[in-house]
């Protein structure tokens, strides 16, 4: 049929909600994400420690499993509690991180570099919204292999052990959640900072990489020079052990073997969550010229 002979008319269907209109680019970005497949790939390889989890933690608690396997009680570390959550969590998150520098740059560095934020913002789409769409990107794909999965082993072990430890240890899954948004907030943030001032995602990525792993030499550089330890300010992961330390009550035993009171634990908290409103405001000031004014 002839162009001119179409009849246009007005769309007629279902309007996306104003609350959820974010959730559009957070879908499509989930989806370019896993257009790559060794990024799939490697997103999947992030799921073994969990099913690791699983099988260890069945075995701790079926005694018919341990005769088979011809394990005794002093072959297997039967408590599973405070330390083994955190190290579990620890282990998913180190591998979170390259999924967070992998991934988190190249969702924002095309949209600065092509010049089509202003098309998104001249759209029913405010700033906060179109950084909430990005960051939750990261905020689902970091959740699903880091404290979601040390949650489902915490409730399974609660079912397996039974005699009321999940009240016993409920403080654990709070630790687990609390802990896991803490990382997720810091290196999403992070992330999304330094993609839309560099708008090369190659070195995007690089950057992030420094922030985590050459400020720590430099603030060993610090204590060297300065005869203090406030320099362990600059090491983020640092940092977030000391915080994950005291969420799962394991303060005392570290302070006991030395390291994790180099500095207080509330100028940690204060670091990171002025860490994480820097870059907010670092993602507000580059939007803040592209913004389209609507009527």
């Amino acid at each position: 049929m002839a162009v001119y002979k179409r009849t246009y008319k007005a769309y007629k269907g279902a309007l996306t909600p104003a609350w959820s209109r974010f959730a559009v680019l957070s879908r499509y970005g989930l989806a370019n994400l896993f257009s790559s497949r060794p990024f799939t790939a490697y997103t999947v390889l992030c799921f073994i420690p969990f099913l690791i989890g699983l099988v260890y933690i069945y075995i701790v608690n079926n005694p018919t499993a341990q005769a088979v396997l011809g394990l005794g009680a002093n072959d297997l570390h039967t408590i599973v509690g405070n330390s083994w959550f955190l190290v579990f969590l620890s282990s998913e998150s180190a591998m979170a991180f390259i999924l967070a520098a992998w991934g988190g740059p190249g969702m924002i560095t095309k949209d600065f570099a092509n010049h089509s934020v202003q098309l998104y913002l001249s759209r029913p789409l405010s700033r906060a919204e179109y950084l909430l769409g990005k960051v939750s990107v990261l905020g689902i794909l970091l959740s699903s292999v880091t404290w979601i999965p040390a949650l489902l082993i915490f409730f399974v072990q609660a079912g397996l052990h039974g005699n009321g430890w999940f009240w016993k240890n409920i403080s654990i899954a709070w630790a687990i959640v609390l802990g896991g948004l803490l990382w997720i907030a810091i290196t999403s943030l992070i992330s999304m900072a330094v993609a839309v001032w560099v708008k090369w995602r190659i070195a995007a990525t690089g950057l992030m990489l420094a922030v985590f792993f050459l400020l720590p030499p430099l603030g060993f550089a610090v204590n060297a020079i300065l005869r203090t330890n406030w320099g362990m300010l600059l090491n983020f992961g640092y940092l977030v052990s000391l915080v994950w330390a005291h969420l799962f009550h394991m303060d005392t035993m570290a302070r006991h073997h030395g390291g994790y009171d180099l500095v207080p634990l509330w100028s940690a908290w204060a670091m990171l969550l002025g860490v994480c409103a820097f870059c907010v405001w670092l993602l507000d000031q580059k939007l803040r010229a592209r913004e389209v004014e609507r009527s």
